[in-house]
């Protein structure tokens, strides 16, 4: 019997014989059918790997049972281990603990740090590390490194044991000496984070390195990443990819993602959508979130793959379900948009409030904006300050524009220009356009800082520069009117265009008066005519009232009294003071319309109302006639002298007449000559 066992080792392990698996388990049969116990085991163990037989977890396990029954402890741990893994017979760990302590009490190792595990995780028996430490230092004490990695554990989360760095660093220490590469990883780690012992990136590679030679995939893993971010070696992309695709080749998740970041950067390697698509998708389908996160960013996008908005949704969805506060986010902005959802501004909010708990900042941003537009939520301004300033104070660029809007406006806080200045230059210094431009515009007017023009020019030129319309505009204001730098007409059409071709009115319009008065750019009033007409367009009422004005005179477009009261109409609607006086002209005149005083007089009022001099003149001539009036010197003495405290040389003249033929007022000719020779003073000057 003992011969058959020792021949079956023999052809086992290939000592003196060929390796012969198939004849040591013929050996070993013959053995075990007379009873022998080791091999019995051995046996056993040829079926558990299907090694000289076809793998058969049955007969494995009844051969490590008639062993075990005969007291072979390694029968017993391997019996205990079939019962834990359900491999052979039904999973019982009440068994599985049955055997491990059948063969740990004759100090098998393996059994008792299995035994240790079932204290640990509480599986056949009641949780207890206590119980779990006194087999893990058993088999300690044989000098098991997996037990001694165990027990570092154990002290390093205080579990059954006082918490104790220095002992779980000698555990560690033990375990890595003999090689365990779970323990050699962790060294680095404890040495990567310096919980334990100060931080040392240097230590950490070290460690690193010796258990990614062993094949331990976390170490590789690891070894990329300080390789990429250049910690304790010298910063080398190309290195990082190396380690992030020999883990990635054997599966690891992290790896795999971190590879496809290197391919959408072109770090370490050639750019890639197509690559970084082809490793996200390995990382996502084993549910790692931040992969399915930008794969569905990909997707969105269109970068390596067919743009795909319900595609992005998909993965986006799978990343949000795991609590990924960026697929919340970027979820929430498509349910926002409409982009391969239906529109819904409800589930927009609910995703991003899920991420904004989570301290999203874009989210928090996005869910203030909500609020203060009223989108899917009722419109709350306090609520959006709140959610604004939640995320400005992480920095959010988009957000501190926001805050500075709302205390522009006094929007769910009170109106504070200071404020405003102070989020606008937060934003600002981050390159925000935006807040470069609304920030001009507080050093133009001098809210909330001292009036500065060239402060003004300087952040108009830094929003001008990233293509803000708004910025564009208002720099060429300053360079037309020479506020904050030197009056330059070419430089104002230069930004005027930029912002014109943007669509901005404000900016079509005043390109539109350069041409008209032959300012920076040759005269030309067909192009005045065009970029009115664009401003005009987006009801601009200057634009409005200036395309009747060329209308009526003619100027780049043929002359029309129809077009031009329909431009003076159009302004007009938005209360624009020339374009009512010139109404109330057209109808008291009767010229291209209908006459009517009564409607001329309505149009004069309504500018006069504003401070228009010609309109309170026109009104003093209609009491003086008692057009669309009842006839009244006195109102019209009133109205005159309205007017020509504005300055309007014509109503001087009025005047002077009611006073030489002393209507409304005592007849007074010396002071009617002296009014009478003031107009025409005021008249020739104005005509020079």
């Amino acid at each position: 019997m003992d011969a058959q066992v020792n021949l079956g080792l023999l052809y086992a392990y290939g000592n003196g014989v060929e390796q012969n698996y198939k004849k040591a388990a013929e050996y070993y049969a013959a053995a075990a059918a007379q009873g022998d116990a080791i091999a019995q085991y051995n046996l056993g163990n040829l079926y558990y790997f299907g090694k000289g037989t076809e793998q058969n977890y049955t007969k494995s396990f009844k051969y490590f049972q008639l062993a075990a029954q005969q007291g072979n402890s390694d029968a017993q741990f391997s019996l205990g281990l079939m019962y834990e893994d359900g491999k052979g017979t039904e999973q019982k760990y009440t068994e599985a603990y049955k055997y491990y302590k059948l063969a740990a009490v004759q100090g098998n190792i393996d059994a008792q740090v299995n035994l240790g595990n079932l204290y640990c995780f509480g599986k056949g028996v009641e949780q207890n590390y206590t119980k779990s430490f006194e087999y893990y230092q058993l088999a300690a004490q044989q000098e098991d490194a997996t037990a001694q990695r165990y027990l570092g554990n154990l002290y390093y989360f205080g579990k059954g044991v006082e918490q104790n760095y220095t002992k779980s660093f000698e555990y560690y220490k033990l375990a890595a000496q003999q090689g365990d590469s779970k323990a050699l990883y962790t060294l680095g780690y404890i040495y990567d984070v310096g919980e334990v012992v100060a931080q040392d990136y240097a230590e950490a590679h070290k460690y690193f390195k010796q258990a990614a030679q062993l094949g331990n995939i976390s170490a590789l893993l690891s070894l990329g990443i300080l390789y990429e971010y250049g910690q304790g070696v010298e910063q080398n992309y190309e290195k990082a990819v190396e380690y992030y695709s020999a883990a990635a080749e054997q599966g690891d998740a992290a790896a795999q993602f971190n590879l496809g970041v290197c391919y959408e950067k072109g770090e370490g390697v050639d750019q890639s959508y197509e690559k970084a698509v082809e490793y996200y998708s390995a990382a996502a389908e084993q549910g790692d979130a931040a992969a399915q996160c930008n794969l569905g960013r990909l997707y969105e996008n269109g970068y390596g793959v067919e743009q795909n908005y319900e595609k992005a949704v998909e993965y986006y969805l799978a990343a949000a379900a795991e609590g990924d506060a960026v697929a919340q986010c970027n979820l929430g902005r498509l349910y926002e948009n409409g982009y391969g959802v239906e529109q819904n501004y409800e589930k927009a909010t609910e995703y991003y409030s899920a991420a904004a708990a989570q301290g999203h900042a874009g989210a928090q941003y996005n869910l203030g904006r909500l609020y203060k537009n009223g989108y899917g939520v009722e419109q709350n301004y306090e609520k959006a300050v709140e959610y604004y300033l939640a995320a400005a104070v992480q920095g959010d660029a988009a957000a501190q524009f926001g805050l500075g809007l709302c205390y522009e406006m006094g929007d769910g806080v009170k109106q504070n220009y200071e404020k405003a200045a102070e989020y606008y230059s937060a934003a600002a210094e981050q390159g925000h356009a935006g807040a470069q431009s609304n920030l001009g515009i507080l050093y133009e007017d001098g809210y909330g800082v001292e009036q500065n023009y060239e402060k003004a020019a300087e952040y108009y030129s830094a929003a001008a520069a990233q293509g803000n319309a708004n910025a564009q505009c208002n720099l060429g204001v300053l360079y037309e009117n020479g506020d904050g730098v030197e009056q330059n007409y070419e430089k104002a059409a230069e930004y005027y265009l930029a912002s014109a071709t943007q669509g901005h009115a404000v900016a079509q319009s005043s390109l539109g008066n350069l041409y008209y008065y032959d300012r920076g750019v040759e005269k030309n009033y067909n192009k005045s005519f065009q970029y009115h007409q664009l401003a005009a367009q987006q009801d601009y009422s200057e634009s409005q009232y200036q395309l009747g004005l060329m209308y009526c005179k003619g100027l780049g477009v043929k002359l029309s009294k129809i077009n031009t009261y329909k431009y003076y109409l159009q302004a007009s609607t938005q209360k624009h003071v020339n374009a009512e006086n010139e109404l109330g002209c057209m109808y008291a005149e009767g010229k291209g319309i209908k006459h009517n005083f009564k409607i001329a007089r309505d149009y004069f009022y309504s500018a006069a109302r504003k401070g228009h001099s010609g309109a309170l003149n026109k009104l003093g001539l209609m009491f003086l006639s008692g057009n669309g009036v009842r006839q009244n010197y006195m109102k019209a003495v009133y109205y005159f002298c309205l007017a020509a405290k504005r300055g309007e040389t014509e109503a001087w003249y009025n005047l002077g007449i009611m006073y030489a033929d002393g209507q409304g007022v005592k007849k007074n000719k010396r002071f009617a000559r002296q009014l009478i020779k003031r107009s025409a003073v005021y008249k020739k000057t104005g005509d020079t």
